[in-house]
């Protein structure tokens, strides 16, 4: 991919030193933010070897990439965002052994931030505290990267809402940091990337001054990202400057697709926000999903599910038209938005139907070992789905009553319509 880059880290009005380290290159299509912590200039350490480790162990492993890039496989992906993980766990040892040898660097930690754009449109992030990963598309800002903050954990059990988190005493303390201890959970995340997508890493010293993420939006979404970067950090340091601030800019050229082009990330999650079963997620954990499927393209006249035959897949018919046939006999015409399948991501029932491309589609599929990959990994998406597929099976459940209510009347109004005769 072609990208233009734009970085920057300042020591900020108040602190001596600066306890960020970056890492940012095109052409290995690496980037890294990391917010150290500690006494003297112990975080200045941990975000510095955090960054080192974690670009020597991914540069050292091109095959694990290359591979991914000649065959564009969603099993390949998998491997480059297990190899993204594995690279921050040696960079989490490497920073607790150094705090371990030397009582200077005790208790030293860093939030580190990684994206790797591997190819294929995909982009993997990997996440340990609150420095932030922001993508701004069609005008819009999402916050991709979750904080491990005590705080945020209160919000996400309903402890607290977001407007009591937002000045709470507490909102700098971190549930999770590298280097810590000699082993911490790692956020992973598969992204789809738009040609025209900006993405804004940086530390809270940061984002910490823009309490409306929106403005993140007219500052970066101009064509100077450089300048608009900068301007992040000089506004942010009128505000006050009181920790250390950190930024990379990227954006991806090329022409952003339309808004309702089928093939764009956004109108992806956006139809799969309107499946029952999605409903509930929130755009984080929409772009999760999205990551773990294919987009399938079908010619006119091709049949992709034949009925009474196993399936695991769900499909979601981005553009085009498919027919549903069953019986031999046709049922349905179904078009764009329309979701098929979707009980297949949980038993081994047989296909019910066959669906025939009526032209030329675009398909959205998602197997069901990537479903139960979600299930596995994410507790919070896991029971927002479980919940939605019990409430889509309740009302099947009920629409089959009514139905059986609605025949067993009709039986019984029209049983009076027959005369008995009895043979003497």
């Amino acid at each position: 991919m072609d990208l233009r880059v734009a970085s920057r880290t300042d020591v900020g009005r108040v602190r001596s030193n600066n306890e960020d380290n970056f890492y940012a290159d095109p052409n290995l299509g690496l980037f890294i933010v990391c917010d150290g912590m500690g006494g003297h200039s112990a975080g200045e350490v941990a975000s510095k070897t955090a960054c080192e480790v974690i670009t020597r162990e991914i540069a050292g492993s091109g095959k694990i990439r290359e591979k991914f890039l000649a065959s564009g496989k969603s099993a390949d992906v998998k491997v480059v965002a297990k190899m993204v993980e594995a690279a921050i766990h040696t960079a989490c040892k490497e920073v607790y052994k150094k705090a371990s040898r030397n009582p200077e660097l005790a208790g030293m930690g860093t939030t580190c931030t990684v994206v790797l754009v591997a190819g294929h449109n995909k982009g993997i992030l990997g996440h340990v505290g609150d420095s932030r990963l922001y993508v701004v598309r069609q005008n819009m800002v999402h916050q991709l990267s979750d904080d491990h903050t005590y705080v945020n954990e209160l919000v996400k059990r309903g402890a607290l809402s977001r407007e009591q988190a937002r000045n709470h005493p507490q909102g700098n303390v971190l549930s999770r940091a590298l280097g810590v201890q000699p082993t911490v959970p790692v956020d992973t995340m598969i992204f789809d990337i738009d040609p025209g997508d900006t993405y804004l890493m940086c530390s809270d010293g940061l984002y910490n001054y823009y309490a409306d993420p929106t403005e993140i939006t007219k500052v970066i979404g101009d064509a100077d990202i450089e300048g608009g970067l900068n301007q992040l950090i000089d506004r942010a340091m009128e505000r006050g400057g009181h920790d250390n601030l950190t930024g990379i800019v990227m954006r991806i050229a090329g022409t952003p697709p339309p808004a309702d082009a089928a093939v764009a990330a956004e109108q992806r999650i956006a139809i799969l926000k309107r499946i029952p079963i999605f409903a509930h997620l929130s755009y984080n954990e929409l772009v999760k999903v999205v990551g773990l499927t294919q987009l399938v393209k079908v010619k006119s006249g091709e049949t992709f599910i034949r009925e009474g035959e196993p399936g695991d897949e769900l499909y979601v018919v981005l553009a085009g038209e498919v027919s549903v046939v069953k019986g031999g006999q046709h049922i349905t015409a179904l078009k764009a938005g329309a979701h098929i399948g979707e009980m297949a991501l949980i038993d081994n029932a047989m296909r019910s139907a066959t669906i025939v491309a009526s032209s030329d589609c675009n398909l959205l599929a998602m197997r069901r070992d990537e479903f139960f990959g979600v299930i596995r990994t994410e507790p919070v998406i896991a029971t927002k789905l479980l919940w939605s597929f019990v409430q889509v099976l309740s009302g099947r459940l009920r629409e089959t009553n009514e139905a059986l209510q609605g025949a067993r009347k009709e039986l019984t109004a029209n049983s009076g319509d027959f005369e008995i005769f009895v043979d003497e």
